[in-house]
């Protein structure tokens, strides 16, 4: 009853621990971390019972994701709502971000196209966004908090776009349209961390950060490997992302 999407993973992780790790946490920001992991576990239940695993699945496993998704679910809105009380009214403010998102997300899910471009880039920015409301509750500055959404947005959004290219290079060669639309994408996105950080919407650390991800997805989308290779591609972007993380807290706390 786990998520199959190994990436998602990282993409709620790195993000929630990060955005711990720049402030001071207290009850708030870990509850409200404990919400996002309950919620995101309650996803793959979820689907056994939409019957987006399969006809089999559903019928076999119902009784088990029925008791799974509802225990998951009650979890995460018992966390969620212990925060939300205990949080200033700054941090329930910042949760908008992510809820409005999430709810755009679950329309998506429902609508079957979680694992199209648009599902997966909405996806990524609603994972991110968690570490907005999350830092803020850790008591990290709103310049910190922004920063550490926008960057982890910008990587994920860089690294999903960019792989899509390599599995299109494989299937329809040379597939220039992807794999340009993904080296944009990186490029732009650091531009536009570097336009916020110049106005000091964001910290200046903000390009830098996303710097490693960005880069990675540059050279996979202008030299795109085979595919098959998408274990060693998915390993790479776990380091890259790990220097993100590690960059963000030495810059930002």
């Amino acid at each position: 009853m786990f998520p199959k999407e190994h990436g998602a993973y990282g993409q709620l992780l790195f993000p929630l621990v990060t955005a711990l790790a720049v402030g001071h946490p207290g009850g708030a920001a870990l509850l409200l971390a404990a919400a996002a992991v309950c919620a995101f576990l309650a996803h793959e239940p979820l689907l056994v019972l939409l019957g987006q695993r399969g006809s089999r699945a559903a019928r076999e496993q119902r009784t088990r994701a029925a008791a799974w998704f509802g225990a998951l679910a009650a979890a995460a809105a018992a966390c969620g709502l212990t925060a939300i009380a205990r949080a200033p009214a700054d941090v329930r403010l910042a949760l908008v971000v992510p809820a409005a998102l999430a709810a755009v997300l679950a329309l998506v899910i429902l609508a079957q196209h979680e694992h199209t471009t648009f599902g997966e880039v909405l996806s990524a920015l609603t994972l991110s966004s968690l570490a907005l409301p999350i830092a803020r509750a850790a008591e990290a500055s709103m310049a910190s908090a922004l920063t550490c959404a926008a960057v982890f947005a910008a990587a994920f959004v860089s690294a999903t776009m960019c792989v899509r290219a390599v599995i299109a290079h494989t299937r329809r060669p040379p597939a220039a349209g992807s794999r340009a639309i993904g080296a944009l994408v990186s490029a732009a996105s650091v531009g536009a961390l570097w336009t916020m950080a110049s106005t000091g919407v964001a910290a200046a650390a903000a390009p830098w950060a996303a710097l490693p991800v960005c880069a990675l997805g540059c050279v996979l989308a202008l030299a795109p490997p085979s595919a098959r290779r998408l274990r060693p591609i998915g390993w790479a972007l776990v380091a890259t992302t790990t220097a993100t993380a590690v960059l963000l807290v030495m810059m930002l706390r």
